[in-house]
């Protein structure tokens, strides 16, 4: 695998006009071809090159460029002409990419990047917020309903702590701060602090305990074809070591996301990384099947799985969908077949022969998907105990796959009854999960959005002023798309509720994003990584708090988690074993140069509230227990009796959660019964009672649960040096 995908890159790089990510490789090029090319030509090729350095992370090259551009085009400040207006708007974000790069990658505050910026994550060194401040403030003077512009103007203010008390009044963005003593707690990010913050581009997250010691690890790629992976270990004392070198990973790079899972039922987490997204047909890569050796370190197996196929993308989902006790893979291809008329990379579907091979049997059940897929899950909407397939589609309608069932391979079969379940929207559409977000036994459906044809910094700015959340595209007044969050009707329908549960109207251009329970009350949140690769694309990533599953109150500000840096594979997990939940989110863009650094928040506590863990084995249902579906029935000191639910799997379509369940449980005094439903061919039930609150389980099949000895492990807060963030890997 280490040779292909080498020749694969050296390809690409040879030849970088296939791959619009490769700005280095491209700006030498024309820097090149500027030296034989005069006037207009050569002033066009100049802007060019200029925003290909700053794509490429050479800003202050960029900067520079600009500035003599402007020079020699005899241009005054003064009066920046539509014609001239792109070079203006280059210039004032290559000033903010430029206070970006010399503070937020080199300041390990644990509020950095964070709105509203307070306190030590102001920029120091503020020559790039001022001067996008100076630009941004003329570019407004001559283009005042220019919403992109003012939003940025408010950032490079915040970073300064100019804001709101130095913006001029008509510039304001309000509200970009927490109220003052809102109740929500904020959770701080010590990603630093226990070795975690790892900055480079995009990329994928598996977590879970990879070494068999009973705590958390986490597996890391970034989609730069020449990156490499990171595996940390947990060191059992409350931090992180890198254990990159010994996993036997040498030469296995790049990778937007991952999905694990235990597909040889050996007891060791296994992981899938997926490559080529974005890229087209210079996207042709292949996966990794990276099987578990149990011991912290892994073996690629693409090849002798029978797995090796070529095709940009970057989702995926491990479920058994025949219940035969091992599971199988479906992967979301790039197609630009259908809806964008180009080649054609059909979704595969790959059956487990249950002997460490696959065989791919998509058209042979009746799965047919040639669209541009950007999300995939597996989820039981019927309640048949049969796993159906979601499957969300980027400039297309969204596919459901209901699962029907069959006594063989020969005789299973899928049928998609997407428009009669009425969930076919967003047509903009990337993360997607299932969920019971108001646990009725039905689980619901959240499609999250990504309008990737409006601008995401002017429709912020209009979303906190305001006013319509629309854009003009070819003199047209388009309106941007919503999420939809979808509620099971238990017959195979679905109602929008979107509206209802207060996330219409939300400029959400959702990439990495995941759920979990923030406070333990037995309702599921979510945080969403925002943005696009689009550097002015400096938006918060946005956490939304379940109330009492009637509706969704976004805490952004006041829990900290505001990031303002594209977010990516997202995973929420009790990493110290304290009871509550945690959040990891990986951090970076998609151009060579746009790198941050990924947090870890850390959870305040919930004192109130308690929880049990599940760790699930199935026997003969799959070992991961994945779909598995759990009841926790609880009274409270009133005596108040309530039923939670949970279903064994990774999470949403972008980050992979631990297998580990946490269901939190509220202000339970007792816990009833467990009840459990294993993903089987008998779909078998187990019950189980005098289970303790705030304990931890190790439930195998058939047999008496186990109680876990986890004791707490706080979290080695280290001291931090000054010089940049504690496990930065430069990847530039």
């Amino acid at each position: 695998m280490a040779d292909t995908l080498a020749a694969i890159n050296a390809k690409n790089v040879a030849y970088p006009e296939g791959n619009i990510f490769l700005n280095r490789e491209r700006a030498d090029e024309l820097q090149t071809l500027i030296a034989g090319l005069s006037g207009t030509e050569a002033l066009n090729k100049r802007h060019w090159m200029a925003e290909e350095r700053l794509k490429a992370g050479q800003t202050r090259e960029a900067i520079d460029e600009l500035e003599k551009l402007l020079k020699d085009a005899g241009v005054s400040h003064d009066t920046i002409t539509p014609q001239l207006k792109p070079v203006f708007d280059l210039l004032a974000i290559a000033y903010l990419r430029l206070g970006e790069q010399e503070n937020c990658l080199t300041n390990a505050a644990a509020n950095v990047c964070i709105l509203p910026l307070k306190g030590a994550a102001r920029h120091k060194l503020q020559e790039g917020a001022r001067g996008a401040i100076a630009r941004y403030t003329q570019l407004l003077e001559q283009y005042p309903d220019d919403r992109s512009s003012q939003w940025l103007l408010n950032m490079a203010y915040l970073a300064i702590g100019g804001y709101p008390d130095s913006i001029p009044k008509r510039y304001l963005v309000p509200n970009l701060a927490p109220r003052a003593n809102d109740p929500f707690p904020p959770f701080q990010n010590i990603a630093a602090e226990v070795g975690l913050a790892v900055t480079q581009l995009a990329g994928g997250l598996s977590l879970d305990d990879f070494n068999r010691d009973g705590y958390l690890d986490l597996f890391i790629t970034s989609w730069g074809i020449t990156q490499p992976i990171h595996l940390f270990l947990a060191d059992g004392h409350g931090g992180y070591v890198d254990h990159t070198a010994k996993a036997g990973l040498d030469g296995i790079v790049g990778g937007l996301n991952t999905v694990d899972a235990d597909y040889d039922n050996d007891g060791d987490v296994d992981i899938l990384v997926l490559r080529g997204a974005w890229l087209g047909e210079a996207g042709k890569y292949p996966k990794s099947l990276l099987r578990n050796r149990g011991d912290g370190t892994f073996e690629d197996v693409t090849f002798e799985s029978g797995l090796l196929s070529f095709h940009p993308t970057q989702t995926a989902a491990w479920a058994d969908f025949n219940l035969d006790g091992y599971v199988d893979l479906f992967i979301g291809n790039e197609s630009y077949a259908n809806s964008l008329g180009g080649p054609s990379h059909r979704s595969e579907l790959w059956l487990n022969n249950r002997n460490g091979t696959f065989t791919e049997v998509a058209a042979k059940v009746g799965i047919n998907l040639d669209e541009f897929v950007k999300g995939v899950v597996w989820g039981d909407v019927n309640n048949d105990g049969l796993p159906d397939l979601f499957a969300s589609v980027l400039y297309g309608r969204n596919k459901l796959f209901m699962n029907r069932g069959g006594t063989s391979i020969d005789t299973w079969r899928f049928e998609e009854t997407s428009a009669a379940a009425r969930i076919e929207l967003p047509i903009t559409s990337f993360p997607t999960w299932f969920w019971d977000f108001d646990q009725d036994g039905w689980e619901d459906l959240l499609v999250l959005s990504y309008d990737v044809n409006s601008p995401l910094a002017e429709m912020a700015a209009r979303e906190y002023l305001r006013l319509p959340l629309e854009t003009v595209q070819q003199g047209k007044k388009i309106a941007v798309e919503s999420s939809h969050l979808y509620k099971n009707n238990g017959d195979g329908t679905f109602s929008d509720v979107t509206q209802r549960v207060g996330l219409a109207d939300k400029v959400i251009y959702a990439m990495g994003s995941n759920f979990g329970d923030l406070d333990n009350d037995g309702w599921l949140d979510f945080y969403i990584g925002t943005g696009n690769p689009d550097l002015r694309s400096v938006i918060p990533n946005r956490m939304f708090h379940n109330i009492g599953g009637k509706r969704f109150e976004e805490v952004t500000l006041p829990g900290g988690f505001g990031h303002i840096q594209k977010g990516h594979a997202t995973a929420f997990a009790d990493f110290d074993r304290d009871g509550d939940q945690d959040i990891y989110m990986l951090l970076g863009g998609a151009y060579q140069g746009d790198r941050a650094t990924s947090v870890l928040f850390e959870n305040p506590g919930w004192a109130t509230n308690k929880w049990i863990k599940l760790e699930l084995e199935g026997r003969t249902a799959n070992r991961s227990a994945i779909g598995a579906r759990v009841e926790v029935d609880v009274v409270d000191a009133n005596g108040t009796a309530r039923t939670v639910r949970r279903t064994v799997n990774t999470g949403g379509s972008f980050g992979s959660g631990s297998l580990l369940l946490h269901v939190g449980l509220g202000r339970a005094t007792r816990i009833g019964e467990v009840r459990i439903q294993w993903p089987d061919s008998a779909r078998s039930k187990t019950t189980y009672s005098d289970l303790a609150l705030n304990s931890a389980y190790h439930v195998r099949q058939g047999d008496k649960p186990a109680q876990l000895q986890q004791a707490p492990v706080p979290f080695l807060k280290k001291a931090l040096g000054t010089t940049g963030a504690a496990g930065e890997h430069n990847h530039n």
